[in-house]
């Protein structure tokens, strides 16, 4: 929900996908009645038309009926939640099925309705709670995958982002880097300085990897004072990890010395990395090449020691 620029009255934009343009009239219609929210409706009689706008646009929330003539069922909700995972679906439908109505709540739609069952009202406000609801389980899920003191993803949200990013390079047949860092000296910070000093060196490494690693898919703190970063492979031509490892650990120490100059911490911040690489071709599992970069991390650590 947004706010109105015309009038201080909330804003939905919203999504109607409905063949029967009589139904698509009373829906339009009614939801231009009501004085408290101003709704802007697209309205869109295929589900594939309804697809290509919602990846195209920003919307709310979709209406959606479940009878479309490219498209019928919970097929339906499926196919518009792989294109548009984010966006709440309220169903508004024929079809009175109390089955396909849990079908439809389980596959991600918000509410179902039945068409000559509801009136204006309830549709208003099943979208609103369907628009909360969705913010609040968003908001919950973020929660789950985000490490609370840095932002970084979590090792739960490294995986999950992971598992997405294998099954789309997968198919495009891409490769990524893996690069495991870690913060140098961890316990004796905490031991000198005390764990709030410690949290804080966490996140001026979490920064730091930010700032190093912009172009980069996934950036998590997996625990303790151990990260882990993946960059798409950005040209066709492959490049070693081993140069790459080079070239990073360079650049960091760049970063690095140019931060301990001016940041004026009573630590001196450390940080080792180490890189391995990801072939979908290769018979070689993720957890396997990341304990791959975990060994070549400590290599240079160790190193950074004599």
């Amino acid at each position: 929900m947004r706010s109105n620029p015309e009038s201080s009255i909330p804003s939905i934009k919203v999504l109607l996908i409905e063949d029967n343009p009589g139904d698509a009239r009373l829906i339009q219609e009614a939801l231009s009645d009501t004085e408290q929210v101003h709704f802007e409706v697209k309205w869109v009689d295929k589900l594939d038309s309804g697809i290509e706008w919602v990846t195209k646009d920003v919307f709310d929330v979709v209406l959606l009926d479940l009878s479309l003539p490219d498209s019928h069922g919970i097929e339906t909700i499926i196919s518009l939640r792989e294109q548009a995972p984010i966006v709440p679906i309220v169903v508004l439908t024929g079809l009175d099925d109390e089955q396909v109505a849990m079908n439809a709540v389980k596959r991600g739609a918000q509410d179902y309705l039945i068409k000559g069952q509801v009136n204006p009202t309830l549709i208003m406000r099943s979208m609103r709670y369907a628009i909360e609801r969705h913010r609040l389980q968003d908001e919950l899920y973020n929660l789950s995958i985000i490490d609370e003191l840095t932002g970084l993803y979590n090792r739960r949200g490294f995986f999950n982002q992971t598992e997405q990013l294998l099954h789309t390079f997968g198919e495009d047949n891409k490769g990524f880097y893996i690069i495991v860092a870690d913060l140098d000296g961890m316990k004796q910070i905490n031991d000198s300085f005390g764990h709030h000093i410690g949290d804080l060196a966490l996140i001026d490494t979490a920064n730091m990897l930010k700032e190093t690693f912009l172009n980069s898919s996934i950036i998590a703190r997996m625990g303790g004072d151990e990260f882990i970063v993946i960059i798409p492979q950005k040209k066709e031509e492959y490049v070693d990890h081993m140069i790459i490892e080079q070239e990073l650990n360079t650049k960091m120490k760049t970063r690095l010395t140019s931060f301990n100059l001016s940041a004026g911490r009573v630590f001196y911040l450390s940080i080792s990395l180490g890189a391995s690489y990801y072939n979908p071709d290769d018979q070689v599992t993720l957890s396997e090449l990341i304990i791959q970069a975990d060994q070549r991390m400590y290599t240079h650590k160790k190193e950074k020691m004599r």
